[in-house]
């Protein structure tokens, strides 16, 4: 589980540096929100690999963090919002606390 833990979070961070890729050049203040966030989460996945008890709140910051950015980047840059498409990313990224959760009291 710990193994399927560090992936996931590892694979959150590799979307949000492309998110961070993808909006450099039109808002830079949303692109280093992004790249917080990935660098965030990589930390996080590597207290995961060596069992850290600092992993979860690191993901869970960087989860929340990916939901805030992600929304500011729908409002700001795309100028649209898609409602579901945010509530999915919440919903994945509570997921993803709750696995990191159970990984590290297993």
């Amino acid at each position: 589980m710990t193994a399927v833990s560090v992936v996931l979070v590892a694979a959150y961070a590799i979307v949000n540096a492309f998110g961070a890729w993808a909006v450099l050049h039109r808002r830079r203040a949303v692109a280093l929100a992004f790249m917080a966030v990935a660098v965030v989460l990589t930390i996080a996945a590597v207290a995961i690999a060596f069992g850290r008890p600092v992993a979860l709140p690191l993901t869970l910051a960087g989860a929340l963090g990916a939901s805030l950015t992600s929304q500011v980047n729908a409002r700001v840059v795309l100028g649209r919002v898609v409602p579901w498409r945010h509530a999915l990313r919440g919903a994945f990224g509570a997921a993803l606390v709750v696995l990191v959760a159970l990984t590290l009291h297993a």
